[in-house]
């Protein structure tokens, strides 16, 4: 019997495992789950087991090694003179596949193909009228927030912003841009958003705040906790989930960062991981979820914009031991 540790989403978890013989192999077994470093120290120490500290390579990307890693993608971008023709290629890309992304998560029925069609060339098929609707607008208001950090990456961001964000993504819905006055719940989940009559006031010192922390350090776990708050808020009656990633996702640009692209496959894992930092306060998780994603979106950028950058990113690799 020993102790192992698992890195999971950012956090080291504890676990007592047993090795046994299996069909001629020795199988290893996970028996109990022993919480934090300090109760697993505990565990061994009354039971007279040995207790080894986890080293950074026991883990596919330490915190620090991924914070590393994210930093030299973003400096070797910088690096790098793109033509505006791969840039308008690049936006185009990633639009199409953001908006596919996003407004899946939020029960569209278009397919990533459907998406790209009716994007691109304005072909509809039978699919509910509504779910081209939300991916007319998401795109829209996608090229709003290029549009916005293209004319001054330094630009504050006001209510107004918000509310023209939700107004564009909610195209054709004549309440959108408005706050909710009406309490609203979010399906399968223990957080109660705040009653309507709050809505305004907690918008309000929701943006005093993001103004106050922009110069903050790590500003990537700083922006996964505003996504939180802002989901937690709930302000409005639909469109809270593709608003919020908009708004997370300008405030990464305007950071000189690649937006992220939360997928369809992750849809749960991205909503417990809400969940757990409205209800446990515990945005760890969220955070560590949000620095993958952007770690991703560097290499969705770079793939096209760097034909050396596939030997690059190996060499990085092995000098951060990930």
């Amino acid at each position: 019997m020993y102790i192992r540790a698992k890195f999971i989403n950012g956090k080291y978890y504890y676990y007592l495992v047993e090795s046994e013989r299996s069909g001629g192999k020795i199988v290893q077994k996970m028996r109990e789950y022993l919480g934090s470093r300090e109760e697993a120290k505990g565990y061994a120490k009354k039971h007279g087991l040995k207790f080894v500290e986890p080293t950074p390579g026991a883990a596919r990307a330490t915190p620090d090694a991924l914070d590393r890693l994210i930093a030299l993608k973003k400096e070797r971008l910088g690096s790098l003179r793109i033509s505006p023709e791969a840039e308008k290629k690049y936006r185009e890309d990633l639009a199409v596949a953001w908006t596919y992304h996003s407004t899946s998560i939020e029960g569209s029925t278009l397919s990533l193909k459907e998406t790209d069609l009716f994007l691109s060339k304005g072909i509809a098929g039978n699919k509910p009228f509504e779910d081209y609707l939300d991916a007319k607008g998401h795109k829209n208001a996608v090229d709003l927030v290029f549009q916005w950090v293209d004319e001054n990456p330094d630009r504050r961001i006001q209510e107004i912003d918000i509310l023209n964000l939700h107004k564009t993504t909610m195209w054709g819905r004549e309440w959108g841009g408005n706050y909710r006055e009406v309490q609203v719940y979010i399906r399968g989940s223990a957080h109660l958003p705040p009653p309507s009559s709050q809505v305004k006031a907690m918008m309000k010192e929701f943006v005093e705040r993001i103004g106050v922390k922009e110069g903050m350090p790590d500003p990537v776990s700083q922006i996964a906790f505003f996504h939180s708050d802002f989901e937690a808020i709930h302000p409005f009656v639909d469109g809270n989930g593709r608003v919020g990633r908009l708004l997370a996702n300008w405030m990464l640009l305007k950071k000189g960062y690649q937006p992220i692209i939360i997928e369809l496959r992750e849809r749960k894992k991205y909503f417990n991981l809400l969940e757990q930092a409205q209800v446990k306060n515990d945005p760890a998780g969220l955070t560590w979820f949000f620095k993958r994603k952007l770690n991703q979106a560097f290499d969705f950028y770079l793939k096209r914009a760097d034909p050396k950058y596939d030997e690059w990113l190996k060499t990085k690799k092995k000098e951060l031991v990930l």
